[in-house]
């Protein structure tokens, strides 16, 4: 079977990611799995067009070109697969990118319409509500139309990943899960209808359970 090719963005240039792509690409673990291909700056005449350390809009811009570049040749069956290193957000909005992460410019790219995070190991896997926002934005953000979409697509692709009947839990967002209105009443109010809501479509769903034990359970295989 051929090795598949894997497109490797460089992040912004004026950060670390250059040269850890450069070292990715040239790893023998690497090369062993996969046909890797950087794309953005990276050679040394082209980096030296960017200060170290230094946030810049021609830093920002050259971030997002190379994602750009490596999603359309995925469009066109160049390379298989991105793995992509960081960029920086103030570099970006330097340069007038409307996007604040990889995920919602891939997502604007590849027209795939409304896109979540998830983080992925073996042990956890975490799919976010929202995303690079201010804290105090966070409670008015957790619409019932927001909390359907991310439960029903979250049960939805698990079985992608390995999960053909996923359980899911979802995170409290008051600590304690709000104790019953004692520290917040969004728990009770906006989440837990939400999981009724879920369980009633057939989604196997359990909380709001509070932050500071949710995460072990999920990663003691409780849940999904």
């Amino acid at each position: 079977m051929p090795r598949p090719r894997v497109g490797i963005t460089v992040g912004d240039p004026a950060g670390i990611g250059p040269e850890i792509a450069i070292k990715a690409a040239a790893d023998p673990a690497v090369l062993e799995v996969c046909e890797p291909r950087l794309y953005g700056p990276h050679h040394d005449t082209d980096l030296r067009a960017f200060v170290p350390g230094t946030l810049s809009a021609e830093a920002g811009r050259a971030a997002c070109d190379a994602i750009a570049r490596a999603v359309e040749d995925v469009r066109l069956g160049r390379i298989d697969a991105i793995a992509t290193a960081p960029i920086n957000k103030e570099a970006f909005a330097l340069a007038g990118i409307p996007f604040k992460g990889h995920t919602d410019l891939l997502a604007n790219l590849t027209n795939a319409g409304p896109a979540v995070m998830m983080f992925y190991s073996e042990p956890l896997r975490v799919v976010l509500a929202t995303v690079h926002v201010a804290l105090r934005e966070v409670p008015e953000l957790l619409t019932p139309e927001l909390l359907d979409f991310i439960i029903g697509l979250t049960a939805r692709e698990l079985p992608r990943f390995g999960y053909p009947q996923p359980r899911l839990a979802l995170a409290g967002l008051n600590p304690h899960a709000g104790e019953h209105g004692l520290i917040g009443d969004e728990d009770d109010a906006v989440l837990r209808p939400a999981v009724d809501r879920a369980r009633d479509r057939g989604i196997d769903i359990s909380g709001p359970w509070p932050g500071d034990t949710i995460f072990g359970r999920a990663s003691r295989g409780e849940f999904d």
